[in-house]
This record gives structure tokens, C-alpha cells and sequence, in this order.
């Protein structure tokens, strides 16, 4: 029943604005008032109040039908409204009176397919359930969950045939009936490539996860299509499924791309406890035209200066593999020692899956490196294996998902010093809290280890260190560890943990609340669990939050000298 009622008398003139005000009533279900609060005009509009009375009124019959629609939408079939107009009140009141009703569940939910449906379409079981509350869009995301697991399964052009809801008033139920047309069940055809300019047709071609004939997987066409995003290749990359051509099943794959700029200069800046930093990087991302990706890096700090040249190849040997050449030239002046390195790395990285990836490879290192008084030259043929898990929900700024990074390098001497495996663990978390106000939790936890030989015998800038910006907050670089004197001597194991509470309230600004700790022993010191804590302010801008910090050491040692640490760079702490 739909009803609108004045109440009262009022006179206005004719040129003023019929301002009001919105009172929704009745509407217990918190889902159904906010929809009316979206959908209804009344609602919308209130800061545009129309010229006259007469003219609210028809604005508020007419969302009588919008709000019934809204009530079935939400399983409220016996729902009804009534609207009023309460010109007594300055302004007026517009008041929907909402009568909910029983909301209907589902009795029963069947999915059908047309023809004669194979084994593994009839495995596929509805998400909604028996005795659930009905709700419209529970049935359009239930109708995309199937046809989704249908294009896993073989079909790329699956449809929705018919849907049936039947309304038993009487029982105050829902029979729900969905039936899909599977369409043809496919193989994987020819790719066709569209859009290149300079790269070669064969650089797509070698990284095409499936093979002519495979059976077609909607998820390796999705998961190929992020994997050319992400490369930094292409602007746009769209990789579809086209219909076939006759009789065959075997469909063509239409990859429609877009270059970027071959390329790129990037300069970056940063402020810590160590000094400000800078940073300029190259990158060519098609070197010798096949998509080779080089680049190079100069990066320099007061206590650090590092130059750093890599080379990509993608689809090595395998449509899931890379090649990395990596060249790193370096000269580090901290507290704790005096190094002069050169290492050259050659990996090799496989993508188990998107979210996985593994790798190896054979390096050789060079090093002289100066601690207390003493100079020693260093020489390692090095073996590195590396394992990344990683599912978070952006790179700079997440607050879902996390990620997993394992790193283990066995340092072979070569010139009768000692042998020994260096390994390291760092694990992250994070969580949404509030979805509102954007609160969310980050948790961090690394671990690492020394093995094989005496600390005493392992370069010193190899050993571990704790302290500063990327490790402990509010303490002094290198400030946290084992030392001879006020010289940190660096150690075999490592702990360190950060905690943060981080709040986005609006789209610029947001804040961090955090705590660090992080402890260093070796075989002969054992360094206390040290902890720091602080606040930071994130300015969200198109490239990533500019994260500043201010962070305390809670219980510093006597060689602290400043009690408060500065910190500015892009990108969250972790």
C-alpha cells in the first residue's frame, strides 16, 4: 500500500523554497534504511528542496514504489509504506512509515544445466543455502560465483538461462531455481597479439602459461593478464576468449596491448637517523627487443653510496621463469664498520603462482672491509635460494593480506677464510578493523641466523644489526646489538617485531600509532630485547603515502645519544 498524507495548514509564498527534513520509521533491518537513505529521491535531494509544496509531494509519492522495491529486494514481500507530510513542524517533516514484515528464507535453491552436463558441473554447489535470508543480491553474486567456476572448469561462454523465485506468502518461504547454458566446452586455440609497436610478438608468446590444447582455465587467462600489468611493459593489457570459427573447439585467445615509453627516469628522497637520502633510477624496458627490462640505480646516504645494474628477461626457458643479472657496486662508512663490495648474481625466479615465487642462483662477492683497527679482503662464491609468499592488497599501502619472504645464501670462501649459511625469515600481516574509519592493524616478525662459522669470521658487514628506520624505531642506526666499546660488532641472530595501528579517516591524511623491538646476540654477547615506540603521519598522495615518523627508544642502553628519531620516506614502514 502506498499512501502520502499533509498534515496541518501551512502558507508559503510563492517563490520560497520548500525546505524539509527526513524521517525514516518502522525501519528495523539497518540494510533497508540505508538503501532508502541512497535510493529515495527524497533523501538525495534534501538539500535541493524543490519550489513548492505541491512539488515535495509528488517527489515523495514517487519514491513509494522505490522504497517497496527496496523492501522485496531485501525478502520483505508482505512490506508496505506510508508517507506523511508534517507542515506543523519549521521545516516541514517528510516521514516514510516503513512495515518490514516477516522477511522470507529460501526453502530451496537448485541449479540446473542445460544438455547433458559433465562430472564437474555436476560438482558445483550453490553458495546461498537452505533456510537463508532472501536477498536479491545474494542471488546475482550466487549467479556470477557459477558462471565463474564453469569458465574454470572448460566453458568460456557460459550464460544464465532462466531464473525462477517462487513466493510461497502462505509459509513466508523462497524456491529459488537457477539454470545455466554451458555453452562449449574448449581448448585452448591460437594467441593472437594486437597493439605492439616495438616489442616482438614473441616476448607475449613465451610467457602464455597454457599451451595449445590445454583446457581452458578462466583463471590462467586472468592471471596472465595481471601478470602483463604488472611487468611495467604495457599502459593497458586486455588478454579474452573469442568465439571459434566452425565446428572446432579449440577458441582463440585475443591479447590486446598497449607500450609504455620505453623509458623511465625516477628520483626519489628520503630523511632518517642516519641523514637525508636520495635516489635516481633508470629503466629501459625493452633493451634489445624482446622485452628485456634494464635498469640502474645510484642511491647515496652520509653513510652509504650504492650503485646497482639489473637485467630482466622474462619467460626463460619456461613461460613462468626469469633470468636476473644483477651487478652491485657499494661503499658503506656506518659506525660499526668501513666496506668497499662489489658482487655480480646471476637467478633464476620461478612464479609458481601469483602469489608465489621461488629462486636460486650463483653469485660472487668481493669485499674489504675495515672493523676496530683490523682490515680484511673477503672473497665468496655465493649460492642464494629464495621463497616469496605474497597476498597482499596493494604494495605501498596495504591493509589486507600479507607476505612471506625466506632468504637463505650459503658464502663459499674461496681464498681460506671460513664457509658459513646466512638465513633470514620476515613475515607481515595485515588486517581491516574498522572498515568505516579505515583502522587497520600491521604486524611484523623477522628472524635470522648465522651458521657454519665463528662471528668473529664472517664479514662484518654480513653480520646482523638492529636499529633505525627499517628496524627498531627510535633507535640510533646500528644503535641495537652487541659492542666492543661504543662500536657495534654486529651478531649471528636476529628478532625484531613491529606493531602498528594505522587510521585513514579521510583521503589525504592518515596516522600510525606503533611500537618496535628488536634484539642481536652473537657467540660471545647477548644484546637485551630493545623497544621503541612512536607516532607517524601518512599523506596519501597518487604515487604511494608519504610516511612521516616520530619515534622514542623505551629502553635505551647508555650509548644513546638522541632520544628522538626522525623519519620521512614514501611508502609505509612496511
Amino acid at each position: 500500500m502506498c499512501a502520502v498524507a499533509c498534515a496541518g495548514p501551512a502558507v508559503y509564498a510563492e517563490d520560497a523554497e520548500a525546505e524539509y527534513k527526513v524521517k525514516i520509521r518502522g525501519a528495523k533491518d539497518g540494510a533497508v534504511k540505508k538503501a532508502i537513505t541512497h535510493s529515495a529521491m527524497t533523501c538525495k535531494l534534501q538539500k535541493r528542496p524543490p519550489a513548492t509544496m505541491g512539488q515535495l509531494s509528488r517527489r515523495v509519492e514517487k519514491d513509494l514504489p522505490t522504497i517497496e522495491a527496496i523492501l522485496e529486494s531485501r525478502g520483505y514481500y508482505d512490506g508496505s509504506v506510508t508517507s506523511q507530510i508534517d507542515t506543523e513542524r519549521d521545516p516541514p517533516r517528510v516521514e516514510f512509515l516503513v512495515e518490514q514484515g516477516p522477511q522470507y528464507r529460501y526453502r530451496s535453491v537448485e541449479i540446473r544445466f542445460t544438455g547433458e552436463p559433465d562430472k564437474a558441473l555436476l560438482k558445483i554447489k550453490p553458495l546461498i543455502r537452505r533456510k537463508r535470508k532472501v536477498v536479491a543480491s545474494a542471488v546475482f553474486e550466487e549467479q556470477q560465483h557459477i558462471l565463474g567456476l564453469m569458465q574454470r572448469k572448460g566453458y568460456p561462454f557460459p550464460k544464465l538461462g532462466k531464473r525462477t523465485v517462487v513466493v510461497d506468502r502462505e509459509n513466508h518461504v523462497v524456491d529459488l531455481m537457477l539454470e545455466f547454458d554451458p555453452g562449449i566446452k574448449a581448448v585452448f586455440g591460437e594467441v593472437l597479439v594486437e597493439g605492439l609497436d616495438e616489442l616482438k610478438p614473441k616476448y607475449i608468446k613465451r610467457q602464455v602459461p597454457w599451451r595449445a590444447g590445454d583446457k581452458y582455465d578462466a583463471k590462467d587467462v586472468d592471471d596472465f593478464e595481471k601478470k602483463l600489468l604488472s611487468s611495467g611493459v604495457f599502459g593497458t593489457a586486455r588478454v579474452e576468449p573469442r568465439e571459434p570459427t566452425g565446428s572446432t573447439n579449440a577458441i582463440p585467445v585475443r591479447i590486446a596491448v598497449r607500450e609504455r615509453k620505453k623509458r623511465t627516469i625516477r628520483i626519489g628522497a628520503s630523511y632518517s637517523d642516519i641523514g637525508p637520502g636520495a635516489k635516481i633510477d633508470w629503466m629501459h624496458r625493452n633493451l634489445f627487443g624482446g622485452g628485456e627490462r634494464f635498469e640502474f640505480a645510484l642511491s647515496a646516504t652520509p653513510i652509504e653510496v650504492v650503485g646497482e645494474a639489473t637485467l630482466t628477461r622474462s619467460g626463460f626457458f619456461a613461460a613462468n621463469q626469469s633470468l636476473v643479472l644483477d651487478l652491485e657496486s657499494s661503499r658503506e662508512t656506518p659506525d660499526a664498520y668501513d666496506s668497499d663490495k662489489i658482487r655480480g648474481m646471476a637467478m633464476l625466479v620461478r612464479d609458481f603462482n601469483p602469489e608465489i615465487q621461488g629462486g636460486f642462483g650463483l653469485g660472487y662477492q668481493y669485499s674489504k672491509v675495515e672493523q676496530f683497527a683490523s682490515a680484511d679482503r673477503f672473497e665468496h662464491v655465493l649460492f642464494p635460494l629464495q621463497l616469496i609468499f605474497d597476498y597482499r592488497d596493494d604494495v605501498l599501502n596495504p591493509v589486507r593480506g600479507g607476505q612471506l619472504y625466506s632468504r637463505t645464501t650459503f658464502f663459499e670462501d674461496t681464498i681460506g677464510s671460513a664457509s658459513f649459511l646466512k638465513s633470514g625469515v620476515e613475515g607481515r600481516h595485515y588486517q581491516m578493523l574498522w572498515e568505516k574509519y579505515r583502522l587497520s592493524s600491521a604486524l611484523r616478525l623477522t628472524l635470522g641466523s648465522i651458521d657454519g662459522s665463528e662471528i668473529q669470521f664472517v664479514p662484518a658487514d654480513e653480520r646482523y644489526y638492529a636499529g633505525g628506520g627499517g628496524s627498531v624505531r627510535g633507535y640510533e642506526y646500528q644503535a641495537i646489538g652487541p659492542k666492543v666499546g661504543d662500536t657495534p660488532a654486529g651478531g649471528d641472530t636476529l628478532v625484531e617485531f613491529s606493531a602498528e595501528l594505522r587510521l585513514q579517516p579521510g583521503r589525504k591524511l592518515g596516522y600510525a600509532l606503533f611500537i618496535d623491538g628488536g634484539s642481536v646476540g652473537n657467540d660471545f654477547l647477548d644484546d637485551a630485547m630493545r623497544y621503541g615506540a612512536g607516532l607517524g603521519v601518512r599523506w596519501f598522495t597518487s604515487i604511494g603515502p608519504l610516511r612521516v615518523d616520530l619515534a622514542y627508544p623505551l629502553n635505551p642502553d647508555s650509548t644513546q645519544v638522541e632520544r628522538l628519531q626522525f623519519y620521512i620516506s614514501l611508502g609505509q614502514a612496511f
